[in-house]
């Protein structure tokens, strides 16, 4: 199957392709871009959308029932994994990117997985690089990659809990001792 068959969303962003498919159908993505001339695996990232900067809900326009073609850029919220007629928030965007290097082509394939459970097909078998970026993809969102041979913290203590990059991770912090001088070096200098 052809990648412009398997995307639910197309566009161009700063002179990039990029398409949305549906989560369970990613290693077909991989596989059709690669078909495509998309040979060169550059990363793996994600993205939480659990809020908007003014407050909103992110993709306005209330759920959508996932794998329909009823979302859109400003509109409807993107699909997640769920089964075909199910209704889920899509909270988490796994984000692929593949450089055509012969034609100077680069393409993001993007992927929208829900909050609840968010899980999609490991590709570390069509681009072995992607093995190490879906184990830190894992460590810091909590996005769990099926059939990844050793899931493991990359980044994280393995003791860590939870996935600090999770918008709903608690922020927090250790009080930091300043030296004696602190206060001269916080101060403006002095006029002369």
């Amino acid at each position: 199957m052809t990648l412009a068959k398997l995307a639910t969303e197309k566009g161009v962003s700063a002179g990039d392709q990029w398409v949305t498919v549906p989560a369970a159908k990613i290693r077909e993505a991989i596989t059709a871009a690669r078909a495509e001339g998309y040979d060169f695996y550059s990363f793996i990232s994600c993205v939480d959308h659990l809020a908007r900067d003014d407050g909103r809900a992110p993709f306005q326009g209330g759920r959508t029932r996932a794998g329909s073609a009823e979302h859109g850029r400003e509109g409807g919220r993107p699909p997640s994994n769920s089964g075909a007629g199910a209704v889920e928030e899509a909270r988490f965007e796994v984000v692929y990117q593949l450089r055509d290097l012969s034609r100077r082509r680069q393409l993001r394939i993007r992927a929208f997985l829900p909050a609840a459970d968010p899980v999609i097909d490991s590709v570390h078998d069509l681009f072995g690089p992607a093995n190490w970026d879906e184990r830190e993809v894992w460590d810091l969102f909590g996005v769990r990659f099926t059939g990844h041979p050793e899931l493991t913290r990359i980044l994280m203590p393995d003791d860590w809990v939870g996935h600090p990059l999770r918008r709903d991770f608690p922020v927090g912090g250790d009080p930091v001792d300043f030296s004696q001088e602190h206060e001269e070096w916080q101060t403006a200098p002095r006029r002369g």
